[in-house]
């Protein structure tokens, strides 16, 4: 049974609720109980505005608050529905609200709050918060769905340099067409970021160009106008859409893919001679196989030993010596300050390349060829995507918490959420 909390309202200053008062409180076996009402006496009519203090009923429901003293409390709230007294006004009585339990409210306001803060400032899944605060998965998802439409504002932020990167949001499933043939289906990703800031501005359901040229023409011209660069991979679909949606804007491509690329080139090589000279792929008695990972190293950073080891590579099959010096040769390209030391370094390397019949080589400079302009904007900007591919992490480990998502709105709403919590890298 409630017991009144007495005249010194001691029990309202520990809850902290604001616009109510503890009017009972009370301890049994299935835990602690609390019946608050508003401390306000009067109401305004939602329909006409005119003042009342004429109550109709004090009905008492249930609702979820922040808990108290490291255990859950059973509220409960004394709404009253008040009269109107206006007899011009069609509506004859309405429940009085505050801001902490708007109508219909289940929850308090500043459990809402804490709900959505606890997903923006930790990685956890939702249903993890859900529990601890006693609520179902619906009720938290809910909350960061309406936050999540403020926070993914694109066209109110100030973007000069973007970044555009792609990941899988899913596994890869199969379905049967409309003609029944078996289909894979790769759901992909884009991922916009602000690379001043490394803030993930928005996450597209796709992998094309079509994608990325849709979202850039849904922006504003002002804010198409203020980009300045935007750093891309080697995608030549994302380079047209930025193309055709920024025509002001220059385009740097990450160079980071760029060795990747002279990386994988050195591997097909490796793997070519081993088939052509001993017939069969490399095993751990083959130098080549067994140290290849110093042919993807840099230079600079290798130890005295591991020098040696890559000398005993380089030795063993002239092919391979060859290939090494290209690939040397495309990290000196991309170490240029200036067009003018660019412009040199390409010569060596386009004479090396000349030099030489290997396919490789020749397949690599035709790429590098047709992405010279953005090498070059590359060279005077040093833009990167590299905080892209953080921001790509931040996705992934999100994805982790939450053992995967089948639903890319969910998926966009927790990491733009999480990430406009975070401090700018």
């Amino acid at each position: 049974m409630f017991k009144d909390t007495g005249g010194i309202d001691a029990a309202s200053i520990l809850l902290n609720l604001t616009d109510y008062r503890v009017i009972a409180a009370t301890h049994e076996s299935s835990g602690r109980q609390v019946l608050v009402e508003p401390i306000a006496t009067e109401a305004a009519c939602p329909s006409c505005g005119v003042l009342t203090t004429r109550i109709q009923a004090r009905p008492v429901h249930r609702v979820k608050d922040l808990p108290a003293g490291g255990h859950d409390l059973q509220f409960r709230v004394c709404k009253r529905r008040m009269a109107c007294q206006e007899q011009a006004c069609e509506r004859r009585s309405f429940v009085q609200t505050t801001e902490q339990l708007p109508f219909r409210a289940r929850i308090t306001a500043r459990l809402s709050q804490q709900l959505v803060d606890e997903m923006r400032c930790e990685l956890r899944a939702v249903s993890r918060v859900a529990a601890a605060h006693s609520v179902s998965w619906p009720t938290v998802m809910a909350r960061l769905n309406t936050v999540g439409e403020l926070v993914g504002n694109v066209d109110r932020m100030f973007i000069r340099r973007l970044g555009i990167d792609e990941h899988r949001f899913r596994k890869v499933r199969y379905a049967r067409g409309r003609t029944g043939k078996v289909v894979r289906i790769e759901p992909w990703s884009i991922v916009f970021t602000d690379l001043d800031t490394g803030k993930i501005l928005d996450i597209v359901d796709g992998r094309r160009g079509a994608a990325v040229k849709r979202w850039l023409k849904a922006r504003p011209r002002y804010w198409r106008q203020r980009v300045k660069v935007v750093a891309i991979d080697m995608s030549s679909e994302f380079r047209k859409a930025v193309r055709d949606t920024l025509p002001k804007a220059k385009i740097s491509v990450d160079h980071f893919h760029v060795i990747a690329r002279a990386n994988l080139m050195i591997a097909q090589v490796r793997r070519r001679r081993s088939h052509e000279v001993h017939e069969r792929r490399g095993r751990s008695t083959d130098p080549a196989y067994k140290y290849r990972k110093l042919l993807t190293c840099n230079l600079e950073n290798l130890s005295i030993k591991q020098v040696e080891r890559l000398k005993l590579i380089l030795e063993s099959d002239p092919e391979l010596g060859v290939i090494y010096g290209i690939k040397e040769h495309v990290r000196g390209l991309l170490r240029a300050t200036d067009v003018h030391e660019f412009q040199a370094r390409w010569a060596v390397l386009e004479k090396s390349v000349r030099a030489t019949k290997m396919v490789e080589a020749k397949s690599l400079f035709r790429t590098l060829s047709a992405w010279r302009r953005e090498l070059l904007v590359f060279v005077r900007t040093r833009l990167t995507n590299a905080r892209s591919e953080a921001a790509n992490l931040t996705a992934k480990n999100l994805k982790r918490v939450g053992r995967g998502y089948r639903n890319h709105s969910h998926y966009r709403v927790r990491i733009l959420l999480y990430t406009a919590g975070l401090r700018p890298c």
